[in-house]
């Protein structure tokens, strides 16, 4: 089988969830003798083009995976807010790499930027394709239904019309000036085009209302849809997609990535401070400054935070963290890290918190750190509570709940002791994950291709 993977971006420049599973699955699938490619979108600044390049392409080759990378000058795209789901001439780039790859399957972890067409181009041209829900972007359009003021959102509201302000306040006051809200609206549930690519608040807002209607079309015309947490599959059909149509396929760990760390942690001596561990991305949905604050209520010397993520990706948020931290010595900022070096760093913790505010899937930094046999300290929003059980492999307190997390940690700063009695294990594996995605192509592709 050659199966193509779509990205909206990948290694090396970005190392999120999303690509380091891509990765792995990708990895795990040409070790059983299959073909994989990537094809990513990215940012054009990141191919160092010149600035009238109206598009671009590279092939590459990373971890022994080829990869093909395509990006657009800004001035293709005039309305940003429906060139996220429709993007013609991205489209038209996937579409030219497809049919000339000679691909059996397309396998989506996430269509941002090229949007619809992921799905259209190889069903044209009568090739499967699967999509995998990595988070709610087929439903929201800043994909973690977090409203700009941090509260929780349950999918567009107003039909979509709510989606304005909180995409682009500017626009919205533009647009309740204009008195137009309402027929917008009626024409967005009408899914009819009004205005296009055109370079207008009309049309950004009409992109807006209209996006889950064409985003959901477009989703239930996939041969196979995957969700790796039940809560991710409720959300989805909670907001009118049909049901049925979504399989769980809950993530596996790539222990490949773990080296050095199950059963070789470094020991932490009588009495020294608790190792206190921030793994993954530090930018505001995922809650580091709660973390902060609450560790800083938290007295004396009994503990230290490592932050293990890049710093320079959200530079505002950053200077935020640095600021609540303040001189604390207590706290050190050790920025990113190289994918293979996640066993060291994990070796190194005592307890991982994931402070996340937003309606986390499943996320990496738990599953992994489970693996490597450190507990967990987490959020208990999204699809968390499958993972992490209360007093078995960590313990959960209420999302944004300061005070909460605050004795939570003081608890274990008291008595250590208290994480011997947790049970944290590898609760599935990468391997038993692509099992469940060979069985499916199996499904989809019959006898068309061998899927090894």
């Amino acid at each position: 089988m050659k199966a193509l993977f779509l990205l909206h971006q990948f290694l090396p420049r970005h190392v999120t969830g999303t690509e380091q599973y891509a990765r792995s699955v990708a990895r795990e699938l040409i070790r059983r003798g299959n073909e994989v490619e990537i094809f990513a979108f990215e940012p054009l600044i990141q191919f160092e083009a010149p600035p009238d390049t109206a598009w671009f392409a590279r092939s590459e080759s990373v971890d022994g995976i080829p990869v093909q990378r395509i990006s657009l000058h800004p001035d293709t795209s005039p309305n940003p807010p429906l060139a996220d789901y429709e993007n013609p001439i991205a489209g038209r780039l996937f579409a030219r790499h497809l049919a000339a790859g000679g691909f059996d399957l397309v396998h989506v972890f996430h269509a941002r930027n090229v949007g619809t067409d992921a799905i259209a181009a190889p069903r044209a041209l009568g090739v499967p394709v699967v999509v995998n829900l990595m988070d709610f972007w087929f439903l929201c359009p800043n994909f973690m239904l977090l409203r700009r003021n941090g509260d929780l959102c349950q999918g567009p509201p107003e039909g979509g019309l709510g989606c304005v302000p909180c995409m682009d306040p500017a626009l919205a006051a533009t647009v309740a000036g204009a008195g137009t809200a309402q027929q917008l609206r009626a024409v967005g549930e009408g899914n009819d085009v009004l205005a296009g690519m055109r370079r207008t608040p009309a049309a950004y807002a009409h992109a807006l209302i209209a996006r889950k209607a064409r985003l959901f079309a477009a989703l239930a015309r996939a041969d196979a849809i995957v969700a790796p947490s039940r809560f991710l599959q409720r959300m989805f059909e909670d907001a009118g997609f049909p049901r049925g149509r979504i399989t769980h396929v809950a993530y596996g760990v790539d222990e490949s990535r773990l080296a050095n760390a199950r059963g070789e942690r470094e020991p932490r001596a009588p009495g020294a401070p608790l190792r206190i561990g921030y793994v993954g991305s530090i930018t505001p949905h995922k809650g580091l400054h709660v973390l902060v604050r609450a560790l800083r209520r938290v007295p004396g010397d009994g503990w230290r935070l490592a932050v293990h993520g890049a710093l320079e990706t959200h530079p505002e948020y950053t200077a935020r963290i640095r600021r609540l931290a303040g001189t604390d010595s207590r706290i050190r900022f050790h920025g990113s890290f190289a994918p293979d070096a996640l066993g060291v760093v994990l070796r190194s913790l005592d307890v991982v918190v994931v402070p996340s505010l937003w309606y986390e899937n499943t996320p990496f930094s738990i599953l992994e750190a489970l693996a490597a046999g450190v507990p967990v300290v987490a959020s208990d929003l999204g699809g968390i509570s499958e993972v992490v059980e209360h007093g078995g492999n960590g313990w959960l307190f209420a999302a944004g709940d300061r005070a909460a997390l605050t004795g939570r940690l003081a608890a274990l700063v008291a008595d250590p002791a208290q994480l011997d009695a947790l049970r944290p294990a590898p609760l599935r594996s990468l391997t038993a994950n692509v099992d469940d995605f060979a069985a499916i192509y199996r499904r989809l592709l019959g006898s068309r291709a061998a899927v090894r």
